[in-house]
């Protein structure tokens, strides 16, 4: 019998991390082992048979790394709130001190999970991955492109190939999907700019569908891939179907981008003067991502890495609903 080609999946335990570990190990053509912290929270993992590596991405992992063949490193700090060092320590020093000891294990291929945030918030309409990377002014989306730009320098010596997931939801997300239908439920969501501009929903499952493509891919060995469900609608529309599919009401509220955009400055201003660990309710960033275009290509993905989304959009979220009311 072959041996299994080893999968170590960093951030195993979060919200894509557990969901890639549930993927790929059904395949069962992989040994997949999930690297967590000691300190980590592991519901997501409970009830599943999984072998599990204890260490830190900033640590001495390199007995972790040893017997394993492809890397996918998910691990990384996610927030539109907090201090730079902290973004930089994860996203930046922790990708690289995954890289260069992946390299010197002998690991084969590393998958880097970055982010469409890379881009920024300005153009986006059918964004394509050779556009130049320019974030947003956040700590989280200058250092995902960071990390991008440094791991590329190791292109020759690790088959590095990076995944940019757009608006990434489904179910056991507890930082978009849940707030986003309880907040709808209640009735107290609106549309900013009226819900005209566009976004790009990825569906966990289609992510996944994906990252086990570019484990497999011989194509696309040293690219980035933009990846969603390949339908970027209205965010009007998207709120649409989440509404019908909750039999919750359509919101009505519209409310202009600008007021909200000097509000959530000035709030992130005085959050920040106080030290505030917590972020305020507004923020520029959220502002962003929902007053402007936010539409990337597929294409690529779907020429190098054969990915075509096996789940709609609206299949997506009736999954997502449905362990909302079982949650």
């Amino acid at each position: 019998m072959l041996k299994k080609s080893a999968i170590l999946i960093t951030g195993s335990n979060g919200f894509i991390g557990s969901k890639l570990m549930d993927h790929l190990s059904n395949l069962r053509k992989y040994r997949v082992i999930g690297l967590v912290r000691k300190s980590s929270n592991l519901s997501r993992l409970e009830g599943k048979n999984y072998e599990l590596r204890f260490g830190d991405i900033n640590g001495n992992i390199k007995d972790i790394l040893e017997d394993v063949d492809i890397v996918i490193h998910t691990a990384g700090k996610a927030s539109d709130w907090g201090k730079y060092e902290e973004f930089y320590k994860t996203n930046v020093l922790g990708a690289l001190n995954i890289a260069q000891t992946a390299i010197e294990s002998g690991v084969k291929r590393l998958i880097h999970y970055s982010s469409t945030v890379v881009y920024g918030f300005n153009g986006n309409i059918d964004t394509r991955e050779n556009k130049p990377l320019n974030p947003f002014n956040n700590n989280y989306c200058k250092t995902k492109a960071i990390a991008e730009m440094e791991l590329s320098k190791y292109k020759d010596k690790i088959e590095l190939i990076i995944i940019r997931p757009s608006n990434v939801f489904g179910p056991g997300d507890f930082s978009f999907t849940l707030p986003l239908f309880k907040t709808l439920e209640k009735g107290l969501i609106g549309f900013v700019n009226g819900g005209k501009p566009i976004t790009s929903p990825c569906y966990v499952k289609n992510l996944c569908k994906a990252t086990e493509l570019a484990c497999e891919t011989k194509k696309g060995i040293g690219e980035a891939f933009n990846i969603s469900d390949g339908n970027d609608i209205p965010w009007i529309e998207f709120l649409k179907l989440v509404a019908k599919n909750l039999n919750a009401k359509v919101p009505k509220l519209n409310v202009p981008s600008i007021p909200l955009m000097i509000i959530a400055k000035f709030m992130s201003f005085f959050y920040n003067l106080f030290g505030s660990r917590k972020p305020p309710f507004l923020t520029p960033y959220r502002i962003a991502i929902s007053s402007r275009d936010y539409s990337f290509s597929i294409e690529k993905a779907k020429k190098l890495l054969n990915y075509h989304p096996p789940y709609s959009t609206e299949e997506g979220i009736k999954e997502s609903i449905e362990w909302y009311r079982n949650l």
